[in-house]
């Protein structure tokens, strides 16, 4: 009982061409890994802050927050009226963060609130750190809604 002739062929034929694949992917000047191909830019090296400010229009007006991630709760916290806060987190192609926030409107006396995505990112095309607001997304909570400071350094109203 002995190994086909036939069958050694198609073995060195393949071992052959497993050796030249690997030296031709060793040699190649492509700098780029098959995880680069999936996103243009590392997940890994890049933080992203998410800033928080209050600028409610309102006397005195406290903003009341509660942010999270499927992986992290950032817990309940509140702002007085011109404070900030913000995190920061390395991003991955699944990281989606949302932010409920609440405030008394003092002069129309009652209760304003909304729940918002404040970042998501993508497998092949990351609107938040391509589109939106690049590594540092900085919300004001105003009267008449949470504005996203885009890119280009312009305030636009989001929508929950």
């Amino acid at each position: 009982m002995g190994i086909s002739s036939h069958n050694n062929t198609g073995l060195l034929l393949l071992l052959l061409l497993l050796l030249l694949f690997s030296v031709l992917v060793s040699k190649s000047s492509c700098k780029t890994s098959a995880l680069d191909l999936l996103d243009d830019y590392s997940y890994e090296k890049r933080k992203t802050t998410v800033d928080i400010q209050n600028d409610i229009e309102s006397n005195g007006a406290y903003l009341y927050y509660h942010c999270w991630s499927r992986d992290d709760d950032l817990g309940q916290r509140s702002l007085n009226q011109g404070e900030q806060w913000y995190w920061e987190f390395r991003p991955y192609p699944t990281t989606h963060f949302w932010c409920e926030f609440r405030w008394y409107d003092n002069w129309d006396y009652h209760w304003k609130n909304g729940t918002f995505t404040v970042y998501r990112g993508g497998f092949f095309r990351d609107k938040y750190a391509k589109d939106l607001c690049g590594k540092d997304c900085s919300y004001s909570a105003r009267r008449d809604g949470l504005y996203l400071l885009t890119k280009d350094y312009v305030w636009v109203k989001r929508e929950e």
